[in-house]
């Protein structure tokens, strides 16, 4: 659940960062139309709708046990292929 959160999260923040950049340029030329001296304080992060939100940086090094259950009664069953369950369980592999 925890990640499905953690998506939905980023998802958000991404669809609302151009959003987050115009609101605080508009911000900071308001702020100066207004006459003052000093420079609005704020920066995009505060516009958008998870300012505090921070990916998880650990790389799964293998499938977590929910999936490793799952594929294990796929094999058990036969309706996956040996070499399917292999690389679904292994370690993930980014280098395309």
């Amino acid at each position: 659940m925890d990640k499905v959160i953690d998506k939905e999260q980023a998802d958000a923040n991404l669809a609302s960062l151009s959003t987050a950049r115009m609101a605080d340029l508009l911000l900071k030329v308001a702020h100066s139309f207004g006459g003052s001296k000093r420079a609005a304080k704020g920066v995009p992060k505060d516009w958008l709708p998870f300012p505090d939100y921070r990916p998880d940086s650990r790389q799964a090094e293998q499938a977590d046990e929910p999936t490793k259950f799952i594929l294990s009664e796929l094999i058990h069953r036969f309706e996956i292929p040996v070499y399917v369950f292999v690389a679904l369980n292994g370690r993930v592999d980014d280098s395309g």
